[in-house]
């Protein structure tokens, strides 16, 4: 049983931590939290006894193995990086961090202390990945691909009335594309590999965060559009399409919904899952790394999430979008 503890209150870690239980290789042991109070609510939800709100403790408890980071962005490397060297192994949220180069350093600290450093982005864990990477392959040259992902925010009414949502505060490292455009990005990388060329614009609220974007990805002979937005909803699926058949992807941040179209035939390349099994399915690969189990998809997840921030890099670059933060304060 790997004891490990959690950074962050969100729903998000409810979700995990549910996934984890799933698994049955996990013990919740502890919880960190700025604020004590918060802390021990947060705690006594989960049935936990432990509560820390100095992250160097946290570190030096050797009774926990690893960690689940669900904080904002731009503490999620600093805070890695403290708890990769008190010894832990870590799954953080995606974005992992808040550009390639940050995410490379931290990885390297990661693996001179032979610990795992993984980012938690459910589409690379599920099991229906492997089948839509494969059904890619069945439908010949691909001449064009699109994918999307616009969802509108619960919190978009009150980001209208003038209060300060986190998820758009760009202070944090926030913003559409760090919350939701990962997702098309993830993917474009996944399951198209490298583009040779990556032009972007995006759409700004009025404080300067990003609320939806645009990119067009190169390759050598096709180009795929990837849209996100966090303002406005959309019902349209993503889509590989080949001179042999397409790939249908209906919810791209989860690779649920997937279907091979070829030969006039439709197959579903998906099972349904709720929410807290997919997390399961993540959590069950870190279990798998800690135990040094399946450690080629551990080095190829790792290439993978270079590459991907390193296309957001790009994307952050040609379509202007900046954060507010400085450097020495994360």
């Amino acid at each position: 049983m790997i004891k490990f503890a959690t950074v962050g209150r969100g729903p998000i870690v409810d979700c995990f931590i549910e996934g984890a239980k799933l698994t049955g290789k996990f013990c919740l042991e502890a919880v960190y939290s700025r604020n004590r109070e918060t802390g021990e609510e947060f705690a006594k939800k989960h049935n936990c006894g432990r509560v820390y709100t100095d992250l160097k403790d946290l570190a030096g408890d050797p009774d926990i193995q690893a960690v689940y980071i669900a904080s904002p962005n731009i503490c999620h490397a600093k805070q890695s990086d403290i708890l990769l060297k008190g010894g832990k192994h870590i799954i953080c949220e995606k974005p992992i961090a808040v550009s390639a180069a940050e995410y490379a350093k931290v990885k390297s600290t990661a693996d001179s202390l032979n610990l795992i450093y993984m980012e938690a982005i459910i589409p690379r864990y599920v099991e229906n990945h492997d089948a839509v990477l494969e059904a890619v392959g069945k439908i010949g040259n691909i001449t064009v691909a699109k994918i999307d992902y616009c969802q509108l925010t619960s919190r978009y009414e009150r980001l209208k009335r003038g209060e300060k949502v986190n998820i758009f505060d760009m202070s944090l490292a926030a913003g559409a594309l760090m919350d939701i455009g990962v997702y098309c990005v993830y993917a474009a990388v996944d399951l198209l590999g490298m583009p040779k060329s990556v032009k972007a614009s995006a759409s700004f609220l009025s404080d300067g965060a990003d609320s939806a974007g645009a990119a067009v990805f190169g390759y050598d002979n096709f180009t795929a559009s990837v849209t996100y937005s966090k303002v406005g909803q959309s019902m349209a699926p993503c889509e590989i399409i080949g001179d042999e058949g397409s790939v249908i992807i209906e919810k791209i941040g989860l690779y649920q919904g997937a279907y091979l179209l070829k030969n006039g035939e439709k197959t579903a390349l998906f099972k349904e899952h709720r929410k807290e099994e997919l997390m399961g399915m993540e959590a069950e690969a870190f279990a798998d790394f800690i135990n040094g189990r399946r450690m080629n998809v551990y080095k190829d997840a790792g290439e993978l999430c270079l590459k991907a921030h390193k296309c957001m890099d790009i994307i952050k670059r040609k379509a202007d979008i900046k954060y507010t933060y400085k450097e020495e304060n994360i």
